[in-house]
């Protein structure tokens, strides 16, 4: 795996030797409070845990393959929101770049932080991940945006109290990659006895929309997907816990799902 922390920069030795042109962007799966605003943040520790793409760093720990991970949790800079998409523009401020309220309709802060701070914050955590993703772009084919999310649809969404596929498939209604590829995934999950949607409750986000299009621009941008898959397939959600045995057996699901994919489209 070869993997792009936001500020330092590391590439791991890659146990295939190989640089497969496929990038697995995470952005969600991180906890972390950036320092710049803990003293304004009403949510607890378990509250937060909530929001965050649980145990998807592990889910998508995928060899032979690019990945960058997200610094900090999603609550705060969500880099899969538009960094010019502002929560006050919501009428519960709900959603966008850097939240007020939580998808549950919890209030974030005690007290909300200055519009300065915002812009400090997109600044140092929003714009470094896609400057990476830019920097990748010469060097890929594929992208997948990965994620998790709750089984049932939460208060504050379109879904609320309905149940979720196990996956979603996310390509931004076929524009982000092709109907060869969505279908290609859909199949191969399906053939493995797992539920399915395409871009319902999810068709992708920022990501997709500022980094792909399902014709290849090289240097600039790549065909791509976002990935969800539910956490009821391996998170106790009672006690947010992961079940035994089921982050590997995920990680060795998307391990297979992605190695398949290059197989069939980018080997020639």
């Amino acid at each position: 795996m070869l993997c792009y922390t936001l500020f330092d920069p590391v590439t791991f030795v890659n146990p295939l030797n190989e640089h497969r042109p496929i990038l697995l962007s995470v952005p969600h799966a991180s906890s972390i409070v950036p320092e710049e605003i803990r003293s304004l943040v009403r949510l607890t520790d378990k509250q937060l845990l909530e929001y965050v793409d649980l145990h998807t760093d592990k889910i998508y720990d995928i060899r032979g393959y690019h990945t960058i991970l997200g610094s900090v949790c999603r609550v705060f800079v969500d880099t899969n929101r538009a960094p010019d998409d502002i929560a006050k523009e919501y009428e519960k401020g709900e959603e966008g770049v850097v939240v007020h309220t939580t998808q549950d309709g919890i209030p974030v802060y005690t007290t909300l932080p200055s519009e300065k701070l915002i812009e400090q914050l997109i600044s140092k955590y929003h714009a470094p991940y896609h400057e990476h993703i830019d920097n990748l772009m010469s060097k890929i084919r594929f992208l997948f945006d990965c994620h998790s999310y709750l089984p049932i649809g939460p208060r504050m969404k379109k879904d609320a109290g309905q149940p979720r596929p196990d996956f979603n498939i996310g390509n931004r209604m076929y524009s982000a990659c092709t109907r060869e590829h969505t279908v290609f995934i859909r199949d191969f999950l399906e053939k493995r006895h797992y539920s399915v949607g395409i871009n319902i409750p999810y068709m992708g986000g920022y990501i997709l929309a500022h980094h792909c299009h399902r014709f290849r621009i090289p240097t600039f941008l790549v065909p791509g997907m976002q990935i969800e898959i539910s956490q009821g397939l391996y998170v106790d959600q009672t006690t947010l816990d992961p079940v035994p045995d089921r982050i590997t057996q995920m990680n060795t699901l998307m391990q297979e799902m992605v190695d398949v994919f290059f197989e069939n489209f980018f080997t020639e």
